[in-house]
């Protein structure tokens, strides 16, 4: 190869590394992570829901919508648990904000660390349909978001070693936004020893 060939080379592969050097500097950052557009996409189809679907809250009792409120988006609220699957587990008749029971049973406790403390929460598994049911309170309940606890949607399947909970994702049910809905409240050992400084806040 010839000696001005080598020389082109070595000032082109110069120039790219004082670009990514220099933008590193400026703390630029071009791309925003894959996370953070999945949870934008993951608000905007939920807005769109509660907006214009027939059975969003909203739309079903002909209320005014006006928006859902969130916490910043923050990946240190996205965690691993460990799953600890119980036999015969507890049964719950959970009180619901109609003031009816709706009957639990525990298949797991899930055992995580978030922003360095040791945390657990329970998984209920529905007597009526089946499905997986986890709901908790946190040191922000009944003040920046609601009072009667918030949800959070769980990919679970018997086996399973470990899940992952997004704390990002926690929603009210819809008794935070009108009357006319049965929400069960959380079990009083989902509570939660640290504010959760994540995913929605009261609605307004």
């Amino acid at each position: 190869m010839k000696p001005t060939k080598v020389l082109t080379y070595i000032v082109i592969a110069a120039v790219i590394l004082i670009a990514v050097f220099s933008l590193m500097d400026n703390g630029e950052k071009p791309i925003e992570s894959n996370y953070f557009e999945e949870l934008k996409s993951y608000r905007h189809d939920k807005d769109s829901f509660m907006r214009n679907n027939e059975k969003s809250p909203f739309v079903e009792q002909a209320i005014e919508y006006k928006g859902l409120n969130y916490f910043d988006i923050d990946e240190s609220y996205k965690v691993k648990a460990s799953v600890e699957a119980l036999e015969n587990g507890k049964v719950y008749d959970l009180r619901t904000s109609d003031d009816r029971l709706k009957t639990f049973q525990a298949v797991a406790i899930l055992h995580f660390d978030l922003l360095g403390s040791h945390q657990d929460l329970t998984l209920l598994q529905s007597a009526d349909d089946g499905l997986y049911f986890l709901a908790f309170y946190d040191e922000t309940s009944s003040i920046t978001t609601y009072g009667a606890g918030r949800y959070l949607e769980i990919s679970y399947k018997k086996g399973q070693n470990s899940v992952i909970l997004d704390f990002n994702k926690a929603y009210n049910p819809y008794c935070a936004y009108t009357t006319g809905y049965t929400c069960p409240v959380p079990p009083t050992e989902n509570n939660i020893s640290i504010p959760i400084n994540a995913g929605e806040k009261n609605y307004e």
